[in-house]
């Protein structure tokens, strides 16, 4: 199909056109996925894949069915830097992103559905190696960011409880602590601290483990970061999460009961950073 076949798709609501299979069309936009052109990647497949979502027009059991072909393409051409597989891999997170969050609003999935996605994409976060962000006539690679956005949403889901939220916590931590090989400067930042934000919102993690999730950052040995290019790299990328977060908590709608100690604890970490 031409773009010009999606455009009138758009048009029409979405609607499914006369000769045509709405199972069809999706595998149809499952092909752009790796594609290197971002407006069949992101305006076409990523936006009509949504709407056709929103508007529930899959069964629970083709949506397993997508979930699981999804998770098995994060592992295909994993550890590849610079490579075109990027697109692939964080594109197939971006609809897994968006399944959730239609569950969240629909309750379609199981827990067992829920956690299988939370393992893959915490085992991904740790997995992926291509840091880069908006890639010229490309478009978007955005692995962390679609990564965050994931999170986000598994934030929300009913079927996680604290043991989750730790553990999304602790991927997150991670990846920063360890980014020596690129500064994310594509709003990644302001991303994950959405997503850390969502989990401080669900008051299920207690004070005391949150304020020990954030001195994780400033635990690190950051003296003489700055005459270091490797760890500055992640020393920068772990003031700007920190920063993130700390604004994001300042900047929101009062969403936990613990909200005012949360931003204690984060503006301390962030006194505590420290590269000398």
């Amino acid at each position: 199909m031409d773009k010009e076949f999606w455009t009138e798709i758009q048009k029409n609501q979405y609607e499914i056109p006369a000769g045509h299979t709405l199972a069809g069309l999706t595998r149809e936009l499952f092909s752009y996925l790796g594609s290197t052109d971002p407006q069949l990647r992101d305006e076409i497949g990523y936006t009509v894949f949504a709407n056709w979502l929103k508007q529930d027009r899959y069964s629970v059991e083709e949506l397993r069915g997508y979930i699981k072909e999804l998770l098995a393409n994060l592992h295909i051409r994993i550890g590849e830097i610079e490579s075109d597989s990027i697109f692939l891999r964080t594109f197939s997170i971006l609809f897994l992103a968006e399944i959730i969050h239609n569950d969240n609003k629909k309750s379609l999935l199981d827990k067992s559905d829920i956690t299988f996605v939370l393992e893959q994409g915490l085992w991904y976060i740790a997995a992926e190696k291509d840091p880069r962000g908006y890639i010229p006539i490309k478009g978007w690679a955005h692995a962390l960011a679609h990564s965050a956005d994931l999170m986000l949403v598994l934030g929300r889901n009913r079927h996680l409880k604290e043991p989750d939220f730790l553990n999304i916590l602790n991927a997150i931590s991670e990846k920063i602590i360890h980014s020596t090989n690129y500064i994310y400067i594509h709003g990644e930042d302001e991303r994950l601290a959405s997503a850390v934000n969502q989990i401080l919102r669900r008051d299920q993690i207690p004070v005391e483990n949150i304020k020990a999730w954030a001195g994780s950052f400033t635990a690190q040995d950051w003296a003489g970061a700055y005459t270091d290019e490797d760890r500055n790299r992640a020393f920068q990328n772990t003031r700007n999460i920190l920063r993130s977060i700390y604004l994001e908590l300042m900047q929101s709608e009062q969403g936990s009961s613990k909200q005012v100690e949360f931003e204690s604890i984060f503006l301390e970490a962030l006194q505590n950073l420290k590269p000398f």
